[in-house]
């Protein structure tokens, strides 16, 4: 009972409040909700989520590894960054692999007087945009004290690609994200759950599709209201986070080319032992359990086939 109760902390659940939006709910989701009264609580009472940094001019607040070799910009000026979540095949973030770093500067000319980050800046200013607009006075940068400035912005440890195929990853490393990302900020241990199967069903029920190809789109407050555990096992971390993320069906052991109910699913062994300790945890039994794998399945083949019969 002790490791029990170091592994999770527990929530508030506050009632069903669902409107029509969620008539589309598999009857697992309303199980799920019952069982985790007092248990089960909103990601947004936990986190404060952001959407990541809009830049205003992308072209000269994203550093390449050609443009960092050419203008020799101060390491103190370039911060890791995650532009898109297709830059890391895996939960945890190798800032080492990452394509790109981050301009951040918040000093003024006068302090980077005789700094290669000065010489970059008046660089910028001489660039234009399509139309012919000075990048320094696109109007999403003129308002700011030094248009080159967002060093109000802060790096995070958990960052959610929320458009999602099948579904989205909260990746793991404290890095800069680009506006492609939400940014969570969080002294809760909530990463883990947000990476199991349990809230892949809540993305699925809780995003809208609003882009072509099926895509699924979770805005900030969206991700704010979906449920969430606290999770504390460093040892599914460590395994889960450092492999290559497959495909849901692959992470769950579902054939998509079969009925999905007639098969017994086969989760991956770390995707299995987490999502066992959260199921123990909400007490659901055996045949409850199939049913969060089934149903997240239907939820993602119905979306994506639905798509791909429109496009015909």
């Amino acid at each position: 009972m002790e490791e029990k109760r170091k592994r999770f902390s527990t929530g508030h659940y506050a009632g069903n409040k669902w409107g029509g939006k969620y008539l589309r709910a598999p009857d697992i989701f309303y199980t799920i909700l019952e069982k985790g009264k007092g248990k089960l609580v909103e990601l947004g009472k936990l986190a404060d989520v952001k959407f990541g940094t809009k830049t205003g001019v992308n072209e000269f607040f994203y550093i390449d590894k050609e443009k960092e070799g050419k203008w020799k910009i101060e390491n103190g000026f370039l911060k890791p960054v995650i532009k898109s979540p297709k830059e890391s095949n895996q939960i945890l973030v190798d800032i080492h692999s990452l394509k790109l770093r981050l301009f951040m500067c918040g000093k003024s000319k006068e302090e980077l007087k005789g700094s290669n980050a000065l010489k970059y800046i008046e660089w910028g200013e001489k660039q234009k945009t399509k139309d012919g607009t000075k990048w320094c006075n696109v109007p999403s940068v003129s308002g700011r004290k030094n248009w080159y400035d967002i060093s109000d912005r802060r790096p995070s440890l958990l960052n959610f690609n929320y458009l999602i195929n099948e579904y989205g990853i909260t990746f793991y490393g404290e890095v800069f994200a680009s506006d492609n990302l939400h940014q969570i900020f969080t002294k809760s241990d909530i990463d883990l759950y947000l990476n199991s199967t349990l809230h892949w069903l809540f993305q699925n029920l809780f995003g809208r599709v609003s882009f072509g190809g099926g895509l699924l789109k979770i805005q900030a407050f969206e991700l704010k209201k979906t449920y969430v555990l606290e999770v504390r096992n460093n040892k599914i971390r460590e395994k889960l986070y450092m492999r290559g993320c497959k495909s849901l069906f692959e992470e769950i052991g579902i054939d998509p080319t079969k009925q999905i109910r007639e098969q017994e699913p086969k989760p991956l062994p770390d995707r299995a032992e987490l999502d066992n300790i959260i199921f123990d945890e909400l007490g659901l039994t055996k045949e409850e359990r199939k049913e969060v794998y089934w149903a997240v399945c239907e939820l993602v083949q119905q979306r994506l086939s639905k798509a791909t019969s429109l496009k015909k």
